[in-house]
């Protein structure tokens, strides 16, 4: 995002002391409060990693690496500009955290911006795609007070 989109939006970052992350904010423009920014994207689902999770075997090695497990959405714009505008957005409000938070420890862009190739018969094509990924558990060191919510089966059937 340019300077223009980030005052435009009233954009900026915060972080409470209680608060393991900085957050991207905006202005609430009828109580003045700042709220975390959400953004909306328009893509083609080109990927996914969702539940429900399974071990292949009993081994302790692989209940333990369950615990880091994630999730996520890959989308695409199959070269569209708009999804490119947005690719590009992605990448400044990136730059801004970095500058921002110059120490802290940023998952390289590469890990969500990244490029999708599509074969036809003819050529082969390549297209910009963004991911959308959390932890589906949260690390102890960073839930203090947080309530903790037991997974049942019909979260992990």
């Amino acid at each position: 995002m340019d300077l223009e989109a980030t005052e435009k939006f009233n954009l900026s970052i915060r972080r409470e002391e209680s608060d393991m992350a900085s957050r991207l904010t905006q202005c609430n423009e009828d109580t003045g409060d700042a709220e975390e920014a959400t953004v909306a994207i328009q893509g083609i689902i080109c990927g996914v990693k969702l539940p429900p999770f399974e071990t292949r075997s009993s081994c302790l090695e692989d209940t333990k690496r369950l615990a880091h497990s994630r999730q996520s959405v890959t989308l695409t714009g199959l070269g569209s500009q708009s999804f490119e505008h947005i690719v590009k957005n992605c990448r400044q409000v990136y730059s801004m955290f970095s500058r921002y938070t110059p120490n802290a420890r940023l998952v390289p862009s590469s890990e969500f911006l990244g490029r999708q190739r599509a074969s036809s018969s003819d050529d082969t094509d390549e297209y910009s795609t963004i991911t959308a990924s959390n932890h589906f558990f949260t690390p102890s060191k960073q839930a203090a007070g947080l309530t903790v919510v037991d997974i049942n089966a019909e979260l992990d059937p």
